[in-house]
């Protein structure tokens, strides 16, 4: 692992790092919570600007509301019959005239004209009074039709008529005959630009970029603090209506009404926008101002935050660096030094001090250490000396020891060697004696006792018979003498080589013991040392009599096979086995197994017998054969 190989100041320093910026990152996310409370806490505080002027809005509808309600109880307008009115041009200081005049100057600093209706729309009396609307019918009845389905008070939307120049709006009230019934209307015609929701706005807020709207059902501006923008269409109509139907206040980014690329809000918004609707009338108040202005504060946070951060950070691993390399690091690797020369075996450098109290103390200890270790050193000199002395004699004693045994063990092995060729020879010697004299001897009896029995007369038929018993106890000699002598020296190793004399003692020895044997001799094409393949005969030779006396085994298998310069032999059978550690140390039982392995051993090669009690015996030989 790639930490694993870092030095110790990289690893303090990435220690100290990642501490670092864990605790940046906790001041971060702390700092982003007080960074989203800020801006919660100044959107809160655009929907608090846009509720205090739709509250005020409330307040001036509602009291011009209040004097048409007033107004419309009055006795004189709720009679069951309509009553007298002057004549155009004419003037009355009492009735019905009166009380519309006075209603009209309550209301005139926002009202443009106050109309009394039938219920069918049409103008019964308009104050100021204008002739030409009476008895006609009323301009966009329709606006204010819903007070016929019980309403007692409305506000509509915005209006258009042919004889004002500008829109407007209208507040309505129902008046009511004695008998409850619908009898007539009061309608007050106000200009949109008259609401006096600038002078509430400056009333809020000074000195700072506001921008507001005042809102229709519809989704109409009727009034706006940019010029041009009144009765227009905004741009947020549905979600206005579904706020007002839902009287609900609203504050939220600009770009969250728009589709956006997922960018960060921060800097892609052109605007705040907050709606608070209307309680008296089906309006609304939305409150623009630049997230520049509204983000300010929070954006300079952030800022602030990250630069701060960085410059803690810098500093605080700059002044780490310094105090680690200084007072840590550098001692560190004096230490290092001076515990390399003690490893290499020279504690006469001293060991350099300094460092935090930790590192001090260790090389304080180290110090001690070196000194013990110094004057140990000098007493094991000392003492050595004699003895490096009595080594060096007993060393030369047992170089001479060494050398005289190793004469002697060549010795043995050449004596060894000499033993067995003078057996071979000796044997050779016995076989051709043996053919040579007793063989002839017994050939020579065969065939006079021959000669004998068929020159004898019919009437020596009893001496014919001892003649035949003579002959064929002759004949089953010789036999019994010719396998001596091929046991001694089989002439076949002489004449076909080793893998036919091995086929040979197969054929004589295992396949009448009923022993199913397969015999392998691969590489052999090229003839071996003679010594080699009289050896390994004598091997395999003994391994065959052993497993067909005293295996009992139903399978064997032998394999010659020679590579790399060397002659592997592999004898091994399924038979009863034996202990061969015990057997190797038998008198009686091991001078078959020693003589197997003397043999292999005077060739240079390696012996090995393998065998437990029923899991059969495995005899491995590798003699080593020199390049012609």
């Amino acid at each position: 692992m790639w930490l694993s190989n870092l030095g110790i100041m990289w690893r303090i320093e990435l220690l100290v790092a990642v501490s670092l910026l864990a605790i940046l990152a906790f001041a971060w996310v702390t700092g982003r919570r007080a960074i989203k409370d800020s801006i919660q806490q100044t959107l809160d505080h655009q929907l608090t600007i846009a509720a205090l002027l739709a509250r005020s809005l409330d307040e001036r509808l509602d009291t011009m509301l209040t004097v048409l309600e007033t107004t419309a109880a009055h006795p004189d307008l709720s009679s069951e019959r309509l009553p007298s009115l002057p004549q155009p041009g004419e003037r009355s200081e009492d009735g019905p005239t009166a009380l519309l005049r006075d209603a009209q100057l309550q209301m005139s600093s926002y009202g443009r004209r106050l109309s009394w209706l039938d219920t069918d729309g049409n103008v019964i009396w308009t104050e100021p009074s204008d002739p030409t609307l009476l008895s006609r019918p009323f301009p966009n009845f329709a606006a204010i039709r819903p007070l016929l389905q019980g309403h007692s008070r409305y506000v509509s939307s915005v209006c258009q008529s042919a004889n004002l120049s500008q829109p407007y709006v209208v507040l309505a009230t129902t008046v009511l005959r004695p008998t409850g019934e619908i009898g007539s209307l009061l309608v007050e015609e106000i200009g949109a630009d008259q609401l006096g929701a600038a002078e509430g706005l400056e009333a809020v807020v000074s000195g700072a970029s506001f921008q507001f709207e005042v809102i229709d059902h519809e989704g109409v501006i009727l009034v706006s603090s940019l010029p041009g923008i009144p009765f227009q269409m905004d741009g947020h109509a549905d979600q206005f209506t579904q706020l007002i139907d839902n009287r609900e206040a609203r504050v939220s980014q600009c770009q969250q009404c728009h589709s956006g690329d997922g960018q960060d809000a921060l800097a892609r918004a052109e605007g705040v926008l907050a709606f608070a609707p209307l309680s008296v009338a089906p309006w609304g108040v939305a409150v623009r101002r630049p997230a520049s202005q509204v983000m300010a504060s929070a954006s300079y946070m952030r800022r602030q935050m990250l630069l701060g951060g960085g410059v803690v950070m810098a500093a605080v691993l700059l002044a780490t660096w310094w105090l680690v390399s200084r007072r840590i690091v550098g001692p560190i690797r004096a230490l290092d030094e001076a515990s390399e020369q003690l490893a290499a075996g020279n504690p006469s450098v001293a060991v350099p001090r300094g460092g935090v109290v930790e590192i001090a103390r260790l090389a304080n200890n180290l110090e001690r250490m070196r000194v013990r270790l110094e004057c140990m050193l000098e007493e094991r000199r000392c003492w050595n000396e004699p003895l490096e002395e009595t080594v060096d004699e007993r060393t030369d004693e047992l170089v001479i020891l060494n050398e005289r045994l190793q004469r002697k063990e060549v010795t043995c092995k050449q004596l060894l060697a000499k033993v067995l060729t003078a057996q071979e020879d000796e044997r050779a010697r016995l076989a051709r004696e043996l053919h040579d004299s007793v063989g002839q001897s017994l050939t020579a009896i065969i065939m006079t006792a021959t000669v004998v029995e068929n020159s004898l007369p019919p009437q020596f038929a009893s001496g014919k018979e001892k003649l035949v018993h003579v002959r064929q106890v002759a004949a089953q000699t010789l036999q019994e003498l010719r396998d001596l002598i091929f046991d001694l020296r089989p002439e076949v190793l002489d004449d076909l080589g080793l893998a036919l004399a091995l086929r040979s003692q197969v054929n004589k020895y295992l396949e009448p013991a009923g022993v199913d044997v397969q015999l392998r001799a691969g590489g052999l094409r090229d003839e071996l040392p003679a010594e080699v393949e009289t050896a390994v005969f004598r091997v395999v030779q003994e391994a065959i009599a052993n497993i067909a006396h005293h295996a009992k085994a139903s399978q064997a298998s032998i394999s010659l096979t020679r590579q790399d310069n060397k002659l592997i032999v592999r004898v091994q059978d399924n038979g009863m086995g034996f202990d061969a550690d015990h057997a190797r140390n038998e008198p009686r039982q091991g001078w078959g197994l020693l003589g197997m392995e003397e043999r292999i051993t005077l060739l240079g090669g390696r012996f090995h017998i393998g065998s437990e009690p029923g899991k059969g015996t495995l005899l491995l030989a590798e003699v080593p054969l020199d390049d012609k």
